[in-house]
């Protein structure tokens, strides 16, 4: 049992106890009243399983945080990505802090001056990656609790704003005012709703003129500065139906601009360089970069066609385009969210579902022909 003693040479008051390991330990207060609580909660918290050595929460945010993203198995691009938003948003606000300092009223403050300069979502994604830090803090018995799942911590709302498609005429206007070389970004995905990297590193033995499939395999992606092949969001591949306009464009196009091999990195353990004969590449026979495609190619093809040049406006307005059309001509939300590359059909539906066709009509059609 802990024990409680007067230390008249301070003026304190001492705590001695033995942790769960039979190590003998103390800690000093200056008030009885806070010596009495630690001691009562330390003798249940070693009852409970649950006691945590005090000396262990010393650690500062930024050093465990190093530690923590070292030991990470994710893919180099999620590391690049989580150690910037650490470096950038985290440690310049927390990481001089003990873990065990820090506390739910200093989540909630640095959320705030978070949010009065970045979007919503992204706040929370930073949140989450501190959380994950806590947690793994907890899991090594640093900690007890985890500040940011307190009750108290609320996050910044989300503006929930309903995907509205481009029209027919948007899509056409934007495909005239691509160059030539490009326009076939926008057919692509406009008839298969591809992702941009997904265009990006579409291959010509990725089109099956034969089976009227489109194979999506990999995805090019920066991690950096550098370009590497790497596997679909997800790591799930697909096949996509093949539009026979689509695939006349294509055809078309090759004809225009034969395909070239291009030899990137695969984002792998090894990372060897695979060589594609890439459907579509750069005056520079290289992958395309979103980067310079975003830039120099695409939003000025928006001013163009008389669009915002917005983030929701981006290459990835043409896959919420491929939905709507699909929903509209009756496809299932399953079906949809295969082809969107979606691992769960449940989040297809939370997106589209405004744009699926009112069934009052079809419900009183079919319910009038059963009751004849």
């Amino acid at each position: 049992m802990a024990s409680i003693r007067r230390r008249g040479d301070v003026g304190a008051y001492q705590v001695r106890y033995r942790d769960p390991a039979g190590n003998e330990r103390s800690q000093s207060f200056r008030r009885k009243s806070d010596a009495d609580r630690f001691a009562t909660l330390t003798e249940a918290d070693k009852l409970r399983g649950t006691y945590v050595d005090p000396s262990a929460g010393r650690i500062t945010l930024r050093a465990f945080a190093e530690q923590w993203l070292a030991a990470q198995t994710f893919d180099e691009s999620t590391r690049i990505a989580t150690e910037l938003r650490i470096r950038l948003h985290i440690t310049p606000h927390l990481g001089d802090r003990p873990i065990a300092s820090i506390k739910p009223s200093d989540i909630q403050g640095w959320l705030r001056l978070l949010q009065r300069k970045l979007a919503p979502r992204y706040v929370r994604v930073i949140h989450a990656n501190l959380s994950a830090l806590f947690n793994s803090a907890i899991d090594d018995e640093r900690l007890s609790k985890n500040p940011c799942s307190a009750a108290s911590v609320r996050l910044p709302a989300l503006d929930e704003g309903r995907v509205q498609p481009w029209t027919s005429e948007q899509v056409k206007a934007l495909k005239t005012a691509l160059p030539a070389r490009y326009r076939l970004l926008a057919t692509l995905a406009a008839g298969c709703g591809l992702r941009q990297g997904e265009l990006f590193a579409l291959g010509v033995e990725d089109i099956d003129l034969k089976s009227e499939v489109v194979h999506v395999r990999r995805q090019v992606k920066l991690l950096g500065a550098h370009q590497v092949f790497a596997p679909p969001k997800g790591r799930k591949t697909r096949d996509v139906p093949l539009p026979e306009r689509v695939a006349l464009a294509v055809t078309a196009y090759l004809e225009d601009y034969p395909a070239r091999t291009v030899g990137l990195p695969c984002q792998s353990a090894d990372g060897a360089t695979r060589e594609v004969p890439l459907l579509m590449s750069s005056r520079e026979s290289g992958a395309l970069n979103r980067n310079y495609i975003n830039r120099h190619i695409w939003k000025p093809a928006l001013v163009e066609a008389g669009m915002l040049p917005t983030r929701q406006n981006g290459m990835h307005a043409l896959r919420h385009f491929y939905a709507s059309v699909l929903l509209d001509a009756g496809e299932s939300v399953r079906a949809l969210a295969s082809y969107l590359g979606h691992a769960d059909p449940g989040f297809t539906l939370r997106v589209y579902t405004h744009l699926m066709p009112a069934s009052e009509e079809r419900t009183r059609r079919a319910i009038d022909r059963v009751l004849e």
